[in-house]
């Protein structure tokens, strides 16, 4: 009996071979849908989130600008560390142009995560040495790109939890028994008392 025999049931009909915890056509639907989430909503609901992508990618970029100084001040003769600040100069800069243009929730996570690696990258390096090039706290710009990151990840990540969590709803229409909260607050209790 071949593979594709044993996937199919009695009757004839192709049985899916998904095991438990496996990734159905649904998850990916909701995955999509969670990566493209956006700020929406009113003019007011939408500054918010829009004023914390700003931040962060301004941040973003400080990052980006402060690799690219140090690499041509001297990293960039540093085996494989050179190139590496190179990457992640250009990347930083990069990464902040699409946050501002592409505003999703995905972008989001890959800027919070990139800075994050951007941390890591550095206190390995400090505490354990990288590419057998040990960095120090106190060497130009260490301790700047440390709190530019730090603060950069920081804002990127409460925007990010700010897409999911209902930021991007907030404006969507109440269902018709839901009068909460197209009164603020007034519930239909509170009408028949009046």
């Amino acid at each position: 009996m071949s593979t594709i025999e044993a996937s199919r049931d009695r009757t004839g009909r192709r049985i899916r071979l998904l095991g438990p915890g496996a990734p159905t056509p649904r998850t990916f639907q909701q995955m999509k849908r969670c990566a493209s989430v956006r700020p929406a909503g009113s003019r007011a609901r939408r500054t918010v989130p829009l004023i914390g992508l700003l931040v962060g990618a301004s941040l973003l970029a400080a990052s980006g600008v402060i690799h690219l100084q140090l690499w041509s001040t001297g990293y960039r003769s540093i085996p494989t560390i050179g190139p590496l600040f190179l990457v992640q100069g250009a990347s930083g800069l990069l990464l902040a142009v699409l946050l501002l243009l592409i505003r999703r929730f995905l972008v989001v996570v890959v800027a919070t995560g990139f800075m994050i690696a951007t941390i890591g990258g550095l206190l390995l390096s400090v505490y354990f040495g990288l590419f057998g090039f040990r960095e120090t706290l106190s060497a130009p710009y260490a301790g700047l790109s440390l709190g530019v990151e730090s603060i950069g990840a920081v804002v990127l990540a409460i925007v990010g939890i700010g897409f999911v969590s209902g930021l991007s709803d907030a404006a969507r229409p109440c269902p018709p028994g839901d009068r909460s909260r197209a009164w603020s607050g007034i519930t239909q209790r509170n009408l028949q008392e009046l």
